[in-house]
């Protein structure tokens, strides 16, 4: 079962999304913040269920997989510092993968609408935080295109 902590301030400032953002911002989204700590196996969140959190692993691993033709798929393997929910900030957000611990994992949670006010608020941080999320999503879109490209690259498979 997983456990939930406070998380303060100064621990969001250390998330390189929120590096550099005003102590006021930072108060106002750490309120509503906490750090999950996962046990190998847990699910922090299956897929097709609603969701209102963004969060960003700190430790650890998550399994990012789909169902798909009645069998699950990993799409994804997560290293500290990678952040999941992206489904959060959309309209009809739902999970649209399953993410369970690989071992121990610990994740820092934010709360979708405090980070969509801070991303909307037209000050020069609302644009810092847009061009970063907007950099990791591209970082994410980019490594999926690699994989794309490595499909039928592995060669001839013979049974030995």
């Amino acid at each position: 079962m997983s456990t939930t902590e406070k998380v303060s301030a100064a621990e969001l400032a250390d998330l390189p999304l929120f590096a550099g953002l005003d102590q006021a911002d930072l108060e106002s989204l750490s309120g509503q913040a906490v750090r999950r700590i996962l046990a190998d196996g847990e699910t922090l969140v299956d897929m097709g269920v609603p969701i209102s959190e963004v969060h960003w692993l700190t430790k650890g691993q998550v399994a990012l997989r789909v169902r798909h033709e009645h069998r699950w798929v990993l799409v994804s393997t997560l290293h500290a510092g990678d952040m999941l929910g992206w489904s959060a900030l959309r309209e009809d957000p739902t999970a649209l993968s399953t993410a369970r611990a690989i071992g121990p994992a610990v994740l820092v949670s934010v709360q979708a609408d405090g980070l969509l006010a801070l991303l909307t608020g037209g000050s020069a941080k609302s644009e810092m935080l847009l061009r970063r999320l907007f950099g990791t999503a591209t970082l994410h879109l980019d490594e999926s295109r690699a994989q794309l490209l490595q499909l039928g690259r592995e060669g001839v498979i013979s049974a030995g």
